[in-house]
């Protein structure tokens, strides 16, 4: 019917064959979108949930607007708008990195901790995941890793490239400046 979605179930054909190289795309293309959908939760959008995500799990020196920026892949703007964002909705504070004169570290505040306890990525995946069995866990990870990893391959700014040399230059690969 017009305007119903086509579930993965519902396809003519599915049962429990082994999907092909095209079936699996288009899996991993309707987590994909699922996950984004999702993630406009609680007043914020993908990218937050992220900047979030990230700043709770990563060791203090990778605190960074640049080191975050990388973890993305993308340019440096967008996350500093993120991040700007959540700092005035007080989900996230600034202060001077003490290893670098011009640089700052993020940490979440309460409220942002408490928000992320209402993560909409982990409560929707986390029961499914935790059900799998150690080892499917670690085959789905492994796979995962793989894909992501072929992926990234093309992606990483070069010196003097997308960011124009501006995101590398002078700080180590998890957004700590260089000695």
């Amino acid at each position: 019917m017009p305007g119903e979605e086509l579930r993965v179930s519902d396809r003519p054909g599915d049962g429990d064959a082994w999907p092909t190289g095209d079936d699996l795309v288009m899996l991993l293309d309707q987590l994909s979108r699922l996950v984004y959908g999702i993630s406009f939760t609680d007043g914020l959008f993908p990218a937050q949930w992220v900047a979030l995500r990230y700043f709770h799990d990563a060791p203090e020196p990778a605190r960074t607007l640049t080191a975050l920026a990388r973890f993305q892949k993308i340019h440096l703007a967008p996350v500093s708008r993120t991040v700007s964002t959540l700092v005035d909705k007080g989900l996230l504070t600034r202060r001077p990195h003490p290893g670098f004169k011009r640089g700052w570290l993020f940490d979440l505040t309460g409220e942002g901790r408490t928000l992320l306890e209402r993560d909409p990525l982990r409560q929707s995946l986390g029961p499914p995941l935790a059900a799998l069995a150690e080892s499917e866990q670690a085959v789905l990870g492994g796979l995962m890793k793989r894909i992501i990893a072929h992926m990234q391959a093309g992606t990483e700014p070069q010196e003097g490239g997308r960011d124009g040399g501006r995101q590398g230059s002078g700080h180590k690969t998890d957004g700590t400046p260089a000695a």
